[in-house]
Parts: C-alpha cells; sequence; structure tokens
C-alpha cells in the first residue's frame, strides 16, 4: 500500500473530524429553530382557544346576567297575594333558576380553570421560545468563532489533499473515493492478526496469499482495502 494514499486518509480523517464537530453546532441549532417552531404553533394553537373561551364565557355571563334578572324581578314579587297554585309554580321555577344559577356557577369555574392553564401554557411555550432563541444566539456565535479559528487548518488540509491526489495513482485514488461515496470509511485498514481491520473478518488463506503478493486485497465482508503494515 503506498504511503502517499494512507498519508490522503490520514488528512482526511482529521478533515472529516474538523467538518463533524463543526456540523454539532448545526445540528443543535437545526433542532432549537424546530422548537421554537413548534412552540410558536402551539402559541397560535392557544390564541385560538382563548377566542373560543372568551367566546364561551360571553354566553355564560349572558345567561348568568339572565338569571338573576329572573331572581330579582322575582324578588318584587309580593307572594302574599299569590294563590296556591301560582305560588306553587313561583316556587318551581325559583328553585329552578337557583339550581341553574349554582351548575352555571360551577361551569364558569371550570372555564377559569381552563383560562388559567391556557395562560400557564402560553407562558411556558413563550419562555422556551426566548430561551431556544438565546441559547441559538449563543451556538451562532461560537459557530463563526469556531469557523474562523479552524478555516485556516481545513484550508491548508485541503490544500495538502489536492497536492497529494496529483501524486497518488489515479486508479487506486479513484476506487477510494468510490468506496468513501458508498459511506465506507475508513477506506484502508491494516490486517490483524489474519482478520480485516474494518469488520475484524477472517481471510481465507487464498484472501491472504493476494494481499501477501498485491499488497492489498478487498475485503469480501465489508470491500475496505486491507493492507500490511510494515
Amino acid at each position: 500500500m503506498g504511503n502517499k494514499l494512507l498519508e490522503y486518509q490520514d488528512l482526511d480523517k482529521k478533515l472529516k473530524k474538523l467538518k463533524k464537530e463543526s456540523l454539532g453546532n448545526e445540528k443543535v441549532v437545526e433542532n432549537l429553530n424546530k422548537t421554537i417552531k413548534d412552540c410558536q404553533t402551539k402559541i397560535l394553537e392557544l390564541e385560538d382557544t382563548s377566542k373560543k373561551l372568551l367566546e364561551s364565557l360571553n354566553k355564560l355571563m349572558e345567561v348568568e346576567r339572565k338569571g338573576i334578572a329572573y331572581v330579582e324581578k322575582c324578588s318584587k314579587l309580593d307572594i302574599e297575594k299569590m294563590s296556591p297554585e301560582e305560588l306553587k309554580d313561583f316556587d318551581a321555577k325559583t328553585s329552578q333558576t337557583a339550581k341553574q344559577l349554582a351548575e352555571l356557577d360551577s361551569r364558569i369555574a371550570s372555564h377559569n380553570a381552563e383560562v388559567k392553564r391556557v395562560v400557564l401554557d402560553y407562558k411556558t411555550y413563550r419562555k422556551k421560545i426566548l430561551d431556544a432563541k438565546e441559547k441559538r444566539e449563543q451556538l451562532k456565535t461560537e459557530s463563526a468563532e469556531k469557523t474562523e479559528k479552524t478555516t485556516p487548518e481545513l484550508d491548508e488540509i485541503k490544500a495538502k489533499m489536492a497536492k497529494l491526489e496529483k501524486e497518488i495513482d489515479a486508479q487506486k485514488l479513484a476506487k477510494y473515493k468510490t468506496l468513501k461515496q458508498d459511506g465506507i470509511f475508513p477506506v484502508l485498514v491494516p490486517l490483524v492478526d489474519k482478520r480485516c481491520g474494518g469488520c475484524r473478518v477472517e481471510l481465507s488463506s487464498s484472501a491472504l496469499d493476494s494481499l501477501k503478493n498485491s499488497g492489498t486485497h478487498e475485503c469480501e465482508q465489508c470491500r475496505r482495502i486491507i493492507y500490511i503494515e510494515k
């Protein structure tokens, strides 16, 4: 195995590591953006719920006003002038009204509890948005600083790799890039106790002979290129 290709892979590893560190923050920022978007959606839903609760409250209050007005009207009646039948009917209506007002109070109390829940949820989602935005800005600043710091190193690695590409056999380099594009990395692995240094499968006698004769052998299991360390 040519030392140039191994050197190329070592540089490729460093490049991959630096890019991964940079992508780490990008993924966190992506998750924070999702959190912000989800919370904004929830807040819109809460606003819609608030409108419906307000409409419902207005209806309940209107019923309550009518009930109270009826009670006030009844309180002004002279029950002593009522006949037994009228008194019985009056008693039934006032009892029914009192029961309805009690039930109405319970519904209003339940309604108010729902309003408090909506307000609490709104504050919770609002805080999550503010926290996520603050964290996002912090990460963006850190990423910008990291990019500024690592850019020269990245450029240096890329320049070295570009130089090596001109010195490496074109066919071997093409094979390396094809395997890497297929998600196989590292591409070049050493022989370890008659096993592939990547997937650890044991090589057959014929495969070992091929490796010794040509200097490399493509693993039948993982497709990595096996070489013998000197």
